[in-house]
């Protein structure tokens, strides 16, 4: 196997951030999900799917960072299958299909970024901050912050932790750097 083109060094203050804000989006899961009760389906897909990613993520981010970063691409795949089959609960399909079109082009850029493929990190930056700032600006001020009657702010937290990732993933594309020749 040939040598990385990228790494993801554990001393950058990018990938600190990264990894804090991931722990932050388990944590919130894991509390929300002791506040609500649940079904198999929760507990399969909306927790144990995307806690495993977030673990799998901050341990290859963690060990494997600097060696062998591309083990990070079966945390990102993890989190996309989440994502994926998240979208089948959206209300149109239209939002569904594009959707699933955002999480399939994360998956791919992703890894051929960090395969070193794509020689370039900086597609990374739009492909995960721009929907961050949709999911902020648009979507949640429109569900949760300006929603008639109020929402709970504990019915916010699944919507936080999937902020958290998004965000989690933008700081790491900060982070990451070209290995030194």
């Amino acid at each position: 196997m040939t040598e990385n083109l990228f790494i993801i060094p554990q001393k950058s203050i990018a990938v600190r951030l990264s990894l804090i804000i991931m722990a932050a989006a388990g944590i919130i899961r894991i509390l929300y999900f002791c506040l609500t009760p649940l079904t198999p389906y929760l507990f399969w897909i909306h927790l144990l799917l995307p806690i495993s990613a977030v673990v799998l993520f901050l341990v290859t981010v963690l060990l494997w960072g600097e060696k062998a970063p591309r083990r990070t691409v079966i945390s990102v795949f993890l989190g996309v299958l989440f994502f994926f089959l998240k979208s089948f609960t959206f209300a149109t399909v239209l939002h569904t299909v594009l959707c699933i079109l955002l999480y399939l082009t994360v998956l791919v850029l992703y890894s051929l970024t960090i395969f070193g493929v794509i020689r370039t990190k900086y597609l990374l930056y739009p492909l995960f901050g721009l929907p961050l700032a949709y999911h902020i600006f648009v979507e949640d001020m429109q569900l949760y912050v300006f929603a008639d009657p109020p929402v709970p702010f504990v019915e916010w937290l699944p919507e936080i932790s999937v902020l958290c990732i998004m965000a989690s993933l933008l700081m790491l594309a900060f982070g990451i750097r070209k290995r030194e020749e």
